[in-house]
């Protein structure tokens, strides 16, 4: 064994990174909660009755097989000049490296009025306690119109016999993966299915039974969860001594301001960016056991992309989304849209078109002419 790695947080990121140091290293995997890994992307599923094993990412036998020391206590401080990670439950595991992929949390803004309870979800104990607040419930509404918001929003109306209502600030939803046009085909299929969707409001206060918008619209909402996005989980670092700002602070091989302490996935900044994907996640996961290993070489984060499945309709964002686009597919149930700069392609969004999708991916960083002559 080369030595002892220590990985706070259980989250994709971390997995990946203990799943590629095992072997090599003595790695123990602090998950903080009772849980084994899970997808995190998954847990509306609890809500709509799933039990939380059903979403791990590997049975225990898995990290047995791999040697990988499992730790549900909450990592409490890190002791920098010992080498070492103290627990809650008062237990402390010393390290050679440490990798920070502690995520991020719920950002939930503040509300006039005088609700007494508003919820997130972040963790499989965040499902568990919605699902309990539903019962007898006749309203649901979500604060945000992201992905996670939105299945949530879909699980919730097909399970539940409710109002349910998105409320997102932005002109459409999904905003950071699709253009306008193409948000509004997928909500018209959400509003279909019950998912009533505000676009462009602004939540301005709440009672226990109502959420009242900027204009002046009340939006029944017996239970309130907020999905406006995350904030990177940073306390931990701080409270060590760390360069932290949106994120924890990492230079380009995933190193923070201490040589032995890595940072990856959402909790992670890098030049000034954040993560929010679980392509990162893995992909840094992957990069910093290759980096601890010997690997001079940088991170260099992929163009994100995202294959979604929302409300049953095949959902793909790839790219940078830009001023400039040509809409090569256009009905009622699918769209294609490519988005150019100065001809060449740099992104797309794809609705309901996976027989495009190969070549669409393909075709990020070509001349549109030479990607699509049958559509000039």
């Amino acid at each position: 064994m080369n030595g002892r790695i220590v990985i706070v947080g259980g989250g994709i990121a971390g997995v990946q990174a203990a799943s590629s140091l095992a072997g090599s290293w003595e790695v123990s995997l602090v998950l903080g909660e009772d849980f084994l890994p899970y997808y995190r992307m998954r847990i509306e599923e609890i809500i709509a009755g799933m039990a939380p094993e059903s979403l791990y990412i590997h049975p225990a036998g898995w990290y047995e097989e791999k040697g990988i020391r499992l730790c549900h206590s909450k990592a409490s401080s890190i002791d920098r000049d010992k080498h070492s990670v103290k627990l809650e439950d008062g237990s402390v595991l010393p390290y050679d490296k440490l990798i920070l992929a502690t995520g991020s949390n719920a950002f939930v803004f503040p509300l006039e009025g005088n609700r007494r309870t508003v919820f997130s979800l972040r963790s499989a104990a965040d499902a568990i306690a919605i699902r309990k607040a539903l019962d007898g419930a006749g309203s649901f509404t979500v604060i945000g119109g992201g992905l996670l918001g939105l299945e949530l929003a879909h699980s919730i109306a097909e399970g539940f016999s409710i109002i349910v209502n998105v409320i997102e600030s932005a002109e459409h939803i999904l905003p950071r993966q699709l253009d306008k046009d193409s948000a509004l085909l997928l909500q018209k299929k959400l509003e279909e299915d019950g998912v009533h969707i505000y676009a462009g409001a602004k939540a301005v206060s709440a009672d226990d039974h109502t959420l009242r918008l900027s204009d002046g619209t009340d939006v029944p909402s017996d239970v309130l969860c907020f999905s406006a996005g995350v904030r990177a989980e940073c306390s931990l670092a701080s409270l060590a001594g760390l360069s932290t700002d949106k994120g924890i602070i990492v230079d380009a091989h995933l190193r923070t301001s201490d040589p032995d302490i890595f940072a990856i996935g959402d909790a992670a900044e890098l030049d000034g960016r954040t993560f929010g994907l679980a392509m990162h996640a893995r992909e840094m996961g992957s990069k910093a056991a290759s980096i601890i290993g010997g690997d001079t070489s940088p991170y260099v984060p992929s163009e994100p992309s995202a294959m979604l499945k929302v409300a049953g309709i095949d959902v793909a964002s790839f790219g940078r989304i830009t001023d400039e686009s040509d809409v090569i597919i256009d009905s009622d149930a699918s769209r294609c849209t490519i988005f150019t700069e100065n001809g060449i392609v740099r992104g797309a969004v794809l609705i309901n078109s996976k027989a495009l999708m190969m070549k669409v991916k393909n075709a990020i960083g070509k001349p549109f002419s030479e990607s699509f002559p049958d559509y000039l």
